[in-house]
């Protein structure tokens, strides 16, 4: 009766997908922030690397074209924030964009409103990749 009770009570370890076991997750959840489908290029995953890339930078470069406004750490006001972290999540073209001064600093139009929408949605979807590439490599999703 013991050994049922032990059995029923461990859990099997999760398992590598082949081919994943040398990638540590860590690596692969900030090169996926960084670059969009980075994660899933390391993990072998290029196919679903390519469609995230491409999707990611096609909202971001929509956005920018609308005159998208690129928001600031401001602590002042709550949508602000909440706009700024979700840019923050498009990683590198989000330093890019606020580098070279990309999209605007205020919205002026509807354009730029929906512009706006399309920067944060590109970062949100790309910490959903990342953590979905995090997971790929911890072995808690199969492919």
């Amino acid at each position: 009766m013991a050994t049922t009770q032990q059995a029923s009570t461990t859990r099997p370890a999760a398992k590598r997908i082949s081919g994943e076991s040398s990638t540590v997750p860590a690596l692969v959840l900030v090169a996926g922030w960084l670059v969009p489908g980075a994660g899933h290029l390391l993990l072998g995953k290029w196919v679903r690397a390519l469609l995230l890339f491409v999707s990611v930078l096609g909202m971001y470069l929509i956005g920018l074209a609308l005159q998208g406004k690129v928001y600031t750490p401001n602590f002042g006001d709550i949508l602000d924030m909440l706009g700024f972290l979700g840019q923050l999540g498009m990683g590198l073209l989000y330093v890019l964009a606020r580098a070279f001064g990309w999209g605007a600093t205020s919205m002026v139009n509807t354009l730029s409103d929906y512009g706006t929408k399309f920067l944060i949605v590109a970062g949100l979807l790309n910490i959903i990749s990342a953590v979905d590439a995090h997971s790929l490599a911890n072995g808690r999703k199969a492919s």
